[in-house]
């Protein structure tokens, strides 16, 4: 139990350090472009037609723009061991709030998506993994390399154009309706079945062809007792760990597509952020992302933990 405690604190303290290290980053890139962020936040809170001079001198004063990076900085990191994490430059709302409102869209999307993918996948990568080398098998493949080289947005134009605009079985875009989610959830869904089936295929032959699995049937086992007791649980550690890393990659917002269908997410909060300038938003953005991904790792340890005994055995051996 003890090393189970010493890998959830390293993991944690790793992802706190690599969330303000994106978070610096990212203020670093919006202020060191070229551009004047005080005009830019004017523009965007008053409209270009109002945001003369000394609109933009009253929005730099008051935002402290007018004061050293370092200084911006450190206030920002002051405020962040308080657990502020300030307030939007443009909308003048408190950054927590936003992060909350924006990251519930897109942690829908994502468990849609992850849905649409084990929907698709599983069946598919089982059959795969059963008949190995097959021409189903071959078939599948290179299916799944096509659609893994089409742009997330290409899939999602083609949708919108079959089942959206020709057909009128969904809205476009936005979200007002449960119908809104089923586009972009299909479209995320579609690139990560085409890779998770083939994790899974290649997962479950590999178990299959292991003496362990073969000592099952000849011990008198039925193929189907064999493939529930011995292939699922082993087969299932990599795909577990991929389908966990996917999901983070979700949580943090996939801009394209949640840019293309209108998706009130994160992914739009970040990019409109930046297109804006919005500091105190780009970084609380960057610092929640670092921490989806922490939790989503810790997540995946313990759950790699308890469907391997042998990990168990390596962490109280050591």
């Amino acid at each position: 139990m003890g090393q189970v405690v010493r890998s959830i604190c390293t993991h944690l303290f790793q992802g706190i350090s690599v969330a303000l290290i994106v978070a610096t980053l990212g203020f670093l890139a919006v202020n060191l472009t070229r551009g004047d962020t005080a005009l830019d936040i004017a523009i965007a809170r008053y409209s270009e037609d109002l945001a003369d001079e000394r609109v933009v001198e009253l929005v730099r004063r008051e935002e402290g723009l007018d004061q050293p990076l370092f200084v911006q900085y450190c206030q920002w990191v002051g405020r962040i061991l308080t657990l502020d994490l300030g307030r939007s430059l443009v909308s003048r709302e408190p950054v927590t709030a936003l992060l909350i409102h924006h990251f519930h869209y897109t942690f829908l999307l994502a468990t849609a998506a992850i849905a649409v993918s084990l929907l698709i996948a599983l069946p598919w990568g089982v059959l795969c993994g059963i008949y190995p080398g097959g021409t189903f098998d071959h078939i599948s493949s290179m299916i799944c390399s096509a659609l893994v080289s089409v742009p997330q947005f290409v899939i999602g134009l083609l949708l919108i154009l079959a089942l959206a605009i020709r057909l009128h079985w969904f809205p476009v875009a936005g979200f007002f309706s449960p119908a809104h989610l089923v586009l972009p959830a299909i479209t995320l869904g579609i690139g990560l079945a085409a890779v998770s089936s083939r994790v899974i295929a290649t997962s479950l032959a590999e178990v299959r062809g292991s003496l362990f699995y073969r000592f099952g049937a000849m011990k008198g086992l039925s193929p189907f007792r064999v493939f529930t007791a011995h292939g699922i649980r082993n087969a299932s550690i990599p795909v577990v760990t991929y389908i966990s890393v996917q999901a983070a990659h979700l949580l943090d917002g996939v801009v394209v597509v949640e840019t293309l269908f209108a998706w009130p997410g994160l992914g739009k909060l970040l990019l409109d952020s930046v297109l804006a300038r919005d500091i105190p938003v780009i970084q609380g953005a960057c610092l929640l992302i670092g921490i989806l991904y922490v939790a989503v790792n810790i997540t995946v340890d313990l759950i790699c933990l308890v469907l391997d005994p042998r990990r168990r055995n390596r962490l109280a051996t050591s």
